[in-house]
């Protein structure tokens, strides 16, 4: 646990913090609680394992277990602030594509299968036979998606799925369930494969394909869906039948909005178990990207969000144990820029299915990672984003070391931002916005990290022989 200030248990103190707000950030490795003051100061935050139990062997998360482990958290940070008053607001952002069916009183039906649970491989490929691909809806259909998801529902547990009253998204539950108000975010909709995300409206061929449950209302994230209803919350006096509950939505843009505050008009580069770069769009018109999804902007705005997206920290999982964090810290020297056979041997590893030749160079595997995110930029900007400055976030930025290869491969100056939980910290904010009340300026520090010159021609020359190289690789596994 983290304290802004180390206060004891005592809520009679004359310094207690008064409207606070709670951000929620349900993560695939961890939850995270965070409670802000009126100034947008964090006062209390924390962080635990997702609660997982094993269901066919494999991880999955029981929506109420989740509850209730956010209502310690909660409780525990409302009581160690020394507050008074009961909160004034609470959001949740999260995963995108997790959800559970639930009866008319909301309770689950069954576990929530993570994102990441690959036994919908085979549902996702019949899906893509029978539908094809539909660019409408931002994203392509894969194991991972929601769609894929009901449909392996519908084929494996039928009887759950004739039973559902409503499929809610994991990262909704919370606020839906204290709430006793079902809906469904909108960034979350764009995470199922269904929503069309250019006109804003499900696509019914496609919830027909997949077996779709029924739907719950779409809102857009900021968006006040009832207040705290029942709890231990209530309870506890953490809230009362005024605190408000907000949609908060799919975790990346919630991030990419903080930061946003900080400067309006950034490229976010979010460096987590995952590097996903964020830019909105005015206007686009529908297309297919092999380098980037397509999605609604963070706060339900007009335009097109777009998401880059590579699965970073399993690229490098296996030097974990050797030099990895070395690497990381800047306690070794990179040294030069490695050979494009390891570098071309590396991203063939991360993007080919099955076994394949894994270099054991750290620093191939880093470079094709770089390599890969600047693929992801450039495809942002091609769909009309514009050169806006590349601000990191997320645990991987806080290495000087990464930054200033990925400032090398980029050509351009990487900003790193000094806050260790920015997603819970943007979703109390948007909370916070739902009150009404002025909007407190955020302030955080950032610092800017510039490219090494002697690497950037050689970055640059590799560069092309790298993006034909992917190209190649996706016609090969098209065909």
């Amino acid at each position: 646990m983290t304290l802004a200030t180390d206060r004891p248990d005592r809520p009679d103190r004359p310094d207690h913090p008064e409207g606070l707000v709670c951000g929620i950030d349900v993560g695939s490795t961890n939850v995270k609680v965070t409670l802000v003051d009126k100034d947008a100061t964090t006062v209390w935050t924390k962080a635990l394992a997702v609660p997982r139990v094993i269901d066919e062997g494999r991880p999955a998360t029981d929506a109420l277990a989740l509850v209730s482990t956010l209502e310690a958290m909660i409780i525990e940070g409302w009581s160690a602030t020394g507050a008074v008053s009961p909160l004034l607001a609470i959001a949740v952002t999260g995963v995108g594509e997790d959800g559970v069916p639930v009866a008319s009183d909301l309770r689950p039906l069954d576990l929530a299968i993570p994102w990441f649970d690959r036994r919908a491989e085979r549902e996702a490929l019949q899906l893509r036979a029978q539908v094809g691909e539909c660019v409408r809806a931002g994203v392509a259909i894969d194991f991972s998606r929601t769609a894929a998801k009901w449909k392996w529902l519908r084929q494996h547990r039928p009887e759950v799925a004739r039973k559902a009253h409503l499929w809610l998204a994991l990262t909704d539950f919370p606020a839906a369930w204290w709430s006793q108000t079902p809906f469904m975010t909108e960034t979350l909709a764009a995470r199922t494969a269904c929503y069309d995300v250019f006109d804003r409206k499900w696509i019914a061929s496609l919830l027909d394909a997949s077996g779709a449950l029924p739907l719950p209302r779409v809102v857009a994230a900021g968006t006040a869906v009832g207040t705290v209803a029942t709890g231990s919350l209530l309870a506890h006096g953490a809230a009362d039948g005024n605190t408000l509950l907000v949609a908060g939505g799919h975790d990346h843009p919630v991030a990419a909005s903080a930061v946003r505050r900080l400067r309006s008009h950034v490229l976010v580069d979010s460096l987590g178990t995952a590097n996903l770069m964020y830019d909105e769009v005015a206007a686009l018109a529908p297309r297919a990207d092999p380098y980037v999804a397509f999605s609604v902007p963070a706060l339900g705005q007009s335009g097109v969000a777009c998401l880059g997206v590579f699965e970073f920290a399993a690229s490098l999982e296996r030097f974990r144990a050797s030099g990895l964090s070395a690497f990381l810290s800047g306690e070794v020297a990179p040294g030069e820029p490695a050979p494009m056979t390891d570098v071309l041997a590396a991203i063939d590893h991360a993007l080919r299915p099955g076994p394949s030749t894994a270099p054991d160079r750290l620093r191939a595997s880093v470079d094709a990672a770089t390599f890969y995110a600047r693929c992801m930029r450039d495809s942002i900007r091609a769909a009309g984003a514009p050169a806006n400055p590349i601000y990191s976030i997320g645990g991987w930025a806080r290495s000087d070391a990464l930054l200033r290869l990925r400032a090398s491969v980029f050509g351009e100056p990487v900003a790193a931002v000094e806050e260790d939980e920015l997603t819970a910290l943007g979703v109390a904010l948007i909370a916070q916005d739902a009150l009404g009340a002025d909007r407190a300026p955020l302030k955080r520090n950032v610092r800017f990290i510039q490219p090494y010159p002697e690497w950037q021609d050689l970055y640059e020359r590799n560069f092309i022989r790298f993006r034909a190289f992917v190209e190649e690789l996706r016609h090969q596994r098209a065909a």
